[in-house]
């Protein structure tokens, strides 16, 4: 019984030490990327259509045009009493312009920065220009579709996209211009942010 005993011993030492023996060890390495950056297309330009319009050259007199965000119906307001001091009608209707976001972290808010100056539209061959100014946003898809932009919530779908439109206001000149508008295009460029 004493042999057998000494003997159990043995076995249990040696298979304790080649169990510690045959451990192993491996170092591993761990990744993250990171993608702040995502896309930001403007689908279509804000345009203030075809216009005729007349800028008040004895005065400062202005006609507004509004471009609502959201697609509504147009309307065109004026500072003075008569629409011969100064005037916008629409020949052909404008719109809003249209942006879409891609590649953004899924069901993030983000924040809209819009302009927040008048912008002037300029043709070289009119001594009246135009400003822009009163900029707005509307969201047109995901979690708040068909809402207002108010600070940060536009938020991202779960594909981390989301799609805007921005209106504005187009208004005549107001610095009694000494000669009226001429036919032509107008433009004028401005920027829009998107940032999280």
């Amino acid at each position: 019984m004493k042999i057998n005993s000494k003997l159990l011993i043995s076995l249990v030492a040696a298979t304790c030490t080649a169990s510690a023996i045959a451990a192993e060890s491996v170092t591993s390495t761990a990744t993250v990327v990171v993608q702040n950056a995502f896309v930001l297309t403007e689908n279509q330009a804000l345009n203030f259509g075809t216009i005729r319009a007349k800028a008040d050259t004895s005065g400062s007199t202005t006609a507004s045009l509004i471009i609502p965000a959201d697609g509504s119906a147009h309307s065109v307001t004026r500072t003075g009493n008569s629409i011969s001091q100064s005037n916008i009608i629409e020949i052909t209707a404008g719109a809003p312009a249209t942006y879409s976001v891609s590649s953004a972290a899924p069901l993030t808010n983000l924040t809209i920065t819009l302009p927040t100056t008048a912008i002037a539209l300029t043709n070289n061959n009119s001594v009246a220009s135009f400003t822009m100014g009163s900029f707005g946003a509307y969201i047109t898809s995901g979690a708040n579709s068909g809402s207002a932009y108010s600070a940060s919530n536009l938020q991202t779908d779960a594909n981390g996209a989301v799609n805007f439109s921005v209106g504005a206001t187009l208004t005549t000149d107001g610095s009694t211009p000494a000669a009226d508008y001429t036919d032509g295009t107008f433009t004028g460029t401005y920027t829009i942010t998107v940032s999280y």
